[in-house]
């Protein structure tokens, strides 16, 4: 199939589909928006009341074009893929299927994480049609009462998510992830696993029953209902005569697969995507999808240009990668990037001094580094994820709520009040009544805010008094054991920094959230020496590369890296590309 080259202010054919490849900063996002101004004004397929369909990967994507659209929001319905499926697929049409799959579609108010809960976990076991076929040292009462046990099946069960087998979309399971330690025997595939997989679809009845949807679920819900109804896809073709969709390579089988169908018939499909930021494979998105993605008549296109960095930034992304060599559209030369060796406090202080008054923004790989450059925290970051931790060591039942509650004070810390209500609510699913819960919600949280400094340096035990006394008398008591010796032994503020609060207006955030955003001064923290190696031997086919190379690609005017290390021979090598201070 030829492929054109195009810059960021061409047209194409507005009838035909199409696929888009194009590098960080290349105007992708510029383009997509001019494309559809261009629908809007010269399609004859519109109408009065059909729109264009926008879909992208990330909020901050969706809040980019819903503000560069302006005024011609109103005839755009720009998306996450999980939010069009769940409100134009799932929402309307979930109740011609609910029977098949015991959903109580009364209950159904969007759709949550899923937690593994102690008590459905029981349900599911002692209902299970296999279970009398468990022989020790995995019989139904070793499963449940010891600890180790419980806790490599609920790891098992967490990894519960849906695959494309042909025309069909099966419920998986990942094996792998049955132990309740990666380094400790897993439970045993033929005598165990095998002996319960026939079950896993009861297991998620369990909960459909309750009317709770999972993330995963919308994907599986919305693949069902299009091949069993397919009318819903000439619903979806009537009001969405075109179908597009930004950040493709981020897309997973599942959603290619409903993508496919959407573009059958008179719906024009078109995509637009970059392997080389393609970062969410945790999440099931596959590199191979968007390099194969094709459909009948499909145009396909390169953006060569780099219309966000100054030349000395796109230089090092020039040399980062070798599939795509950007042009630096802006041709403006700026500073050259610098590389801070040593403690992300004195690069976060250096590279602020450089700033002046500008806006700086600090880029990271997880949460907990993102949540200590937010504070400043005077401590080093925790080796091992505190949090997984504390998943893997407590009661289910009693995690649940800790850990809703820590988020939902997180949440309000950074004035996010709306999300920090929506958290603490589902502590309170007993509360049937929705008003009742969101003021029940709305003064329990005003309480734990209103004490979080008095108990944010205290023991986590601490924290778990307080929720116990005052929001969930219920929940299992804490008094002996490993457990509790980490409720001691670890602060309230330690595993805070592990919470992911979703937060995207912050000056401070992961690489993953910033995807689709830029800044103009951008500081990548990183905080082991051997991550020095993207920079050294670049390597875009590996991930964790990847996720560098977006990192650094968001920034407009300063670039600055932070190391913790790096050797004579690392530096003389960078030395062309980068000042390198210590």
């Amino acid at each position: 199939m030829p492929v054109n080259f195009i810059t960021s202010n061409d047209s194409i054919d507005i009838e035909l589909p199409f696929k888009v490849k194009a590098g960080p900063g290349a105007g992708k996002t510029h383009w997509l928006v001019n494309h559809i101004k261009k629908v809007l004004s010269t399609s004859k397929r519109m109408g009065s009341y059909r729109k264009i369909a926008c879909i992208t990967y990330t909020n901050t994507a969706v809040d980019t074009i819903t503000k560069r659209l302006d005024t011609s929001i109103d005839r755009v319905e720009i998306s996450t893929i999980h939010s069009f499926i769940y409100n134009n697929i799932v929402r309307p049409y979930l109740h011609f299927i609910a029977s098949q799959y015991d959903f109580n579609v009364k209950y159904l108010d969007g759709h949550d994480e899923h937690f593994i809960s102690r008590t459905y976990v029981k349900e599911w076991i002692d209902g299970h049609q296999n279970l009398a076929q468990l022989r020790n040292p995995w019989t139904r009462n070793q499963l449940l009462r010891l600890e180790n046990n419980y806790k490599a099946l609920s790891n098992w069960l967490y990894s519960i998510d849906y695959q494309i087998n042909g025309n069909d979309l099966e419920i998986t399971v990942d094996n792998s992830k049955a132990a309740y330690d990666p380094d400790k025997p897993r439970l045993s595939k033929q005598n165990c696993l095998d002996i319960l997989v026939p079950g896993i679809m009861d297991y998620k009845k369990i909960f459909w029953r309750k009317g709770r949807l999972h993330h995963e679920d919308v994907l599986f819900f919305g693949y069902q209902l299009i091949k069993q109804y397919p009318f819903i896809i000439s619903v979806l073709q009537a009001k969405f005569p075109y179908f597009f969709i930004d950040e493709f390579q981020d897309t997973s089988p599942v959603q290619t697969a409903i993508v496919r169908l959407l573009a059958q018939r008179e719906t024009v499909v078109g995509v637009i995507g970059d392997k080389a930021q393609s970062i969410y494979s945790f999440q099931g998105a596959s590199v191979g999808d968007f390099e194969h993605f094709s459909l009948p008549g499909q145009q396909e296109f390169v953006i060569q240009d780099n219309r966000r960095s100054t030349n000395e930034i796109t230089n090092v992304l020039n040399y980062l990668r070798t599939d795509i060599t950007q042009n630096p559209l802006r041709n403006v030369s700026g500073e050259k990037p610098i590389i801070f060796v040593g403690a992300k406090e004195q690069a976060y202080a250096d590279a602020k001094a450089i700033c002046g008054a500008e806006v700086l923004v600090t880029l990271s790989r997880d949460n907990p580094t993102v949540n200590a450059m937010k504070r400043l925290y005077n401590v080093s970051i925790p080796t091992e994820n505190l949090l997984d931790k504390l998943f893997d060591k407590d009661n289910p039942d009693r995690v649940k709520v800790i850990v809703r509650c820590i988020k939902a004070v997180e949440l309000g810390y950074e004035k996010n009040f709306k999300e920090a209500i929506k958290e603490m609510q589902k502590v309170f699913v007993n509360i049937t009544d929705k008003a009742a819960r969101r003021k029940t919600a709305f003064h329990q949280l005003s309480k734990l805010l209103s004490e979080r400094s008095a108990f944010a340096q205290e023991s986590l035990y601490k924290f778990y008094e307080l929720v116990k006394a005052n929001i969930s008398s219920g929940m299992p008591t804490l008094t002996k054991g490993a457990i509790k010796q980490f409720y001691d032994t670890n602060t309230y503020e330690q595993i805070a920094l592990f919470v992911d609060t979703d937060n995207d207006v912050e000056e401070c955030k992961t690489i993953h959230k910033a995807k689709g955003d830029e800044f103009e001064n951008v500081l990548v923290t990183m905080n082991n020496a051997q991550d020095i190696r993207y920079l050294t031997s670049p390597n875009l086919g590996a991930e964790e590369h990847r996720v560098r190379y977006v990192g650094v690609s968001r920034a407009m005017q300063r670039l600055f890296i932070n190391l913790p290390a790096l050797t004579a021979a690392e530096e003389l090598s960078l030395s062309g590309l980068f000042d390198i201070r210590r």
